[in-house]
């Protein structure tokens, strides 16, 4: 069960195949996103692949296919820019450039020494202006859909044809050769990745297969932006074979599946299935094992954001069964049984009908809250996903009323507590309003970097201080002498990620408590593939100001507390009693001097 997702070795094509594909995408590329003509939109990128790509299929030597490059590079013609500066990281840490690497043309055994010799010369005159056919984005220099590729719709259940699907793939490969920032910390190269996906995405057999090898090249960006790949596809529940659910609510705890609520009495019951069982196989496969083939196909930065993801409900990742029953082995207190579970069809009306009631239920909204949360006694907590409401449709200038009060009441208790396990419903939260209470001048606590225009592939350091803080605010620098904890884990995510580094520098003696968060932050790039597929990815790179890196690793965490089986069956917050604990507890008293 757990091989049906691996991704495959090449088959049925030579050396030579696969090393003329991989050098014409390297090629085209280079002129995609360096060359002026594709740059400023005279020549289609697109169709210029279109046009070649037979020609490359029917080179029959490695002599062959460099007449096919040098046809092309002539056709392009050199580069009528002057020769532009050397990439220079001066002064030192002001440009990424771990992912530029020209050792592909300048060290290869595969191209002639003409076709290196006009490759070097595009990217020593390459395009540095803006806007950029590919690469600029309208209204929006951090993140956003790439302009100008187009989506290639297709009936959802007609295979691509040829072309299109190396299209695809060479789209993917150049895009993240030159406009992912983390290229460098991937786990495996993205080279012998596209040189694995050639042969598989030639021989693609059906829509069906194509949707699986993008969802696997994908999953190999290790970026957590990338994770929501599966849900476009229009064969997801085939791939997945996960077309049953579970007659009951869970939620994913230690790596066990902890049932939480009952969604259909009936099957739980013939099942044997009680609330506050705990499952760690199914159909014999330990979930552990599951989980791990599913990181094979799921996109994300590190294992804690990808055992915090799949245990959602709705994605059913967990029970995989071509069949309405599953054997499963589980643990009820001190005892340990084994029983066959029944799966619900989700077509089946009335099945439907229990699961939509269900949640239905559990998501409906509780008495709205009103003013500040009071947790324990003089402990206040601030939700990230809850912030909105303190200012709803309120102007700047009463919103700086409204934050000043609720924080004035804070100040009196012992403790604040900053909650950012969840995407944040207002992120001037903590940019502006924490800052007016708390911030102190100059406020660099990260370092952004930017795609660099001037050579698309690197990344500028952002050194304006308005994208780490309000200019037009005059910050009150109050001195709170309370304990201040950060809670975080593997839905502290993007934005989420960002603002925790703020509230950290803000608070130097805070104390951030968890779980390691999805480590992807950095505005979000969205590029589309043929047969209406979006590709997302962080388009910019984050790092602590000396120089540590958010991406993968997340932000930084003090002390891990994870959840427990016996407290979240309980409904009690692990990580929410930990910082309770941490603020309560006194400080130790000086020693009397002898």
């Amino acid at each position: 069960m757990v091989a049906l997702l691996a991704w495959g070795h090449a088959f049925g094509q030579n050396t030579l195949d696969t090393d003329k594909h991989l050098n014409f995408y390297h090629i085209w590329g280079l002129l995609k996103y360096q060359h002026p003509a594709l740059a400023t939109g005279k020549v289609s990128a697109d169709s210029l692949f279109l046009r070649y790509l037979p020609l490359v299929d029917s080179a029959q030597t490695q002599k062959q296919a460099n007449s096919v490059y040098q046809a092309l590079l002539k056709e392009v013609g050199p580069s009528p820019l002057a020769k532009v500066d050397k990439v220079r990281d001066h002064p030192k840490g002001t440009l990424l450039v771990q992912n530029l690497n020209d050792h592909w043309y300048t060290r290869s055994k595969f191209l002639n020494s003409n076709n290196r010799k006009q490759l070097e010369n595009i990217f020593q005159r390459r395009y540095t202006a803006e806007p950029h056919q590919y690469v600029t984005i309208r209204n929006n220099p951090y993140g956003g859909t790439l302009p100008n590729e187009p989506k290639y719709v297709f009936p959802e259940k007609e295979n691509l044809p040829y072309p299109m699907r190396m299209l695809a793939l060479a789209k993917m490969k150049a895009a993240i050769d030159y406009l992912f920032p983390y290229k460098y910390l991937m786990d495996e190269s993205w080279e012998t990745a596209i040189a694995q996906a050639i042969p598989l995405f030639a021989q693609c057999p059906s829509r069906q297969e194509y949707e699986r090898l993008l969802l696997t090249l994908n999953a190999k960006l290790n970026d957590t932006q990338g994770y929501s790949f599966f849900r476009q596809l229009h064969h997801k529940d085939k791939i997945f074979k996960n077309s049953y659910y579970p007659p009951f609510d869970y939620q994913v705890v230690e790596e066990k599946i902890l049932v939480t609520g009952i969604i259909d009495p009936a099957l739980c019951r013939r099942s044997n299935i009680k609330v506050g069982d705990v499952l760690g196989s199914l159909d014999d496969i330990a979930l552990t094992e599951w989980v791990k083939a599913l990181g094979a196909v799921l996109s994300v930065s590190n294992q804690q954001a990808l055992w915090h993801r799949v245990g959602e409900y709705g994605d059913n990742f967990l029970f995989r069964s071509e069949d309405a029953v599953m054997k499963v082995h589980l643990q009820r207190g001190q005892d340990t049984l084994q029983t066959t579970l029944r799966l619900m069809d989700p077509t089946d009306p009335a099945k439907a009908k229990l699961i939509d009631g269900y949640f239905k239920k559990k998501q409906a909204p509780g008495k709205k809250r009103v003013g500040l949360e009071m947790v324990s006694k003089d402990i206040y907590r601030f939700k990230a996903h809850d912030t909105n409401r303190y200012i709803e449709n309120a102007s700047e200038e009463r919103e700086a009323v409204i934050m000043d009060s609720l924080f004035r009441i804070a100040v009196k208790g012992k403790g604040i507590i900053f909650d950012m396990r969840g995407e944040p419903d207002n992120s001037d939260f903590v940019f502006l309003d924490v800052f007016r209470k708390f911030g102190r001048g100059n406020s660099y606590f990260a370092r952004y970097y930017l795609m660099n225009a001037g050579t698309v592939g690197t990344y500028k350091l952002l050194t304006q201080p308005e994208v780490y803080y309000p200019t037009t605010v005059t910050p009150e620098g109050y001195a709170y002498d309370g304990k201040v904890v950060i809670l975080v884990n593997g839905a502290t995510q993007g934005v989420g990620e960002w603002l925790t580094m703020n509230l950290q520098h803000m608070f130097p003696n805070s104390i951030t408590l968890g779980e390691q968060t999805a480590g992807a932050d950095g505005d979000l790039k969205r590029l589309n593939l043929p047969g209406n597929y979006v590709m997302e990815f962080s388009g910019n790179a984050i790092f602590y100001p000396n120089q540590r890196p958010t991406q993968r690793t997340g932000v930084k965490v003090d002390l891990t507390v994870k959840p427990t089986l016996k407290n979240t069956l309980a409904k009690k917050d692990d990580q929410l009693l930990k910082a309770l604990e941490i603020i309560r507890e006194e400080a130790p008293k000086p020693e009397a001097k002898k």
